[in-house]
């Protein structure tokens, strides 16, 4: 291949990365070519964009992918993603996790952390990956709930996480977020792999009235309690009917009152926290519901702690 043709190519390259911030890449040629001819092109334009560009070739995990086409004179690049790492607490009930397509809810977890990122990366779009999510009527308060945003072509790679942190913040009367730190996409996996034991605090509502003392009684029967949940009947619809065993390694009595305790659980990861209170038409054994023999549900509900173990 003629050396006019690729320095030709090599002046496209170098215009068109003018718009993206990036540290590393890689070249690949889709041309059916010689496989030796292959690895001289490679070689020759690798060296050209580290001596004028400044930058890095790296063949395992690439800023940028540099797809180049000869016969087509074409260039593409793929971009890769930017992951960051974070907490996030749900100061108030009425939003979901992640955004819907519908647009039902006004906002999301996602898109109050996510469309500041964007902005502030100029990337494409984002997705979120967290570890577990809460209901829409559900807070997340204590530390925070682990989370990884994905930012899809950003152009800007070295944005500033502290601003970003303290602007969502700011802006958000919903969602806080902590500790942002760039990530590498197995975090993702991670945090999704994870089973953190997780604490919350619960008001429930009480058919009858209850004594102290027999509430606390009841308390003390979850205590390293193995209990069978059923998918509970208000997701059915759009998750499998499966049967779980979960531990249950407490509950306590924090704030009396005879139709409307205050309960702190300590519960293994997945567990449905309103059915363990409700019983979901015996779907769930045995539940608070059963014990007390009578009707009783949540009213309020925070996860107060998220036992994430962070070392990876």
């Amino acid at each position: 291949m003629i050396k006019k043709q690729i320095n030709n190519i090599f002046k496209k390259i170098s215009s068109q990365l003018k718009k993206y911030q990036f540290k590393t890449f890689l070249l690949g040629i889709k041309d059916k070519i010689d496989e030796k001819e292959k690895k001289e092109i490679k070689i020759f334009l690798g060296k050209k964009i580290e001596k004028k560009l400044k930058k890095t070739a790296d063949f395992k995990n690439p800023d940028i992918l540099i797809e180049i086409n000869f016969e087509k004179n074409e260039i593409n690049f793929n971009i890769k993603p930017l992951y960051i790492f974070g907490y996030y607490q749900k100061i108030l009930p009425g939003i979901p996790q992640t955004r819907w397509h519908k647009k039902r809810y006004q906002t999301s977890v996602q898109e109050e952390i996510g469309e500041i990122v964007l902005k502030e990366s100029r990337g494409e779009d984002h997705s979120f990956h967290g570890c577990g999510r809460e209901d829409i009527d559900v807070i997340t308060i204590g530390k925070g709930r682990p989370f990884v945003i994905e930012i899809k072509n950003p152009k800007k790679r070295q944005i500033n996480l502290k601003k970003i942190e303290e602007k969502i913040n700011h802006n958000s009367k919903y969602v806080k977020v902590a500790n942002l730190n760039f990530c590498e996409k197995n975090k993702i996996r991670q945090i999704k792999l994870a089973s953190p034991k997780k604490t919350y605090e619960t008001e429930i509502q009480l058919e009858k009235p209850v004594l102290k003392s027999v509430l606390e009684k009841i308390c003390k029967k979850f205590s390293n309690l193995t209990i069978i949940q059923k998918t509970p009947t208000r997701v059915l619809k759009r998750r499998a009917n499966l049967k779980r065993k979960k531990k249950i390694y407490y509950i306590e009595l924090i704030s009396y009152h005879p139709k409307n305790p205050i309960l702190k659980i300590e519960s293994e990861s997945g567990t449905y926290i309103k059915e363990l209170i409700n019983g979901d038409e015996d779907r769930t054994k045995p539940s608070f519901s059963y014990f007390l023999n009578q009707k009783c549900f949540v009213k309020k509900l925070k996860v107060i702690k998220i036992d994430f173990n962070n070392k990876n």
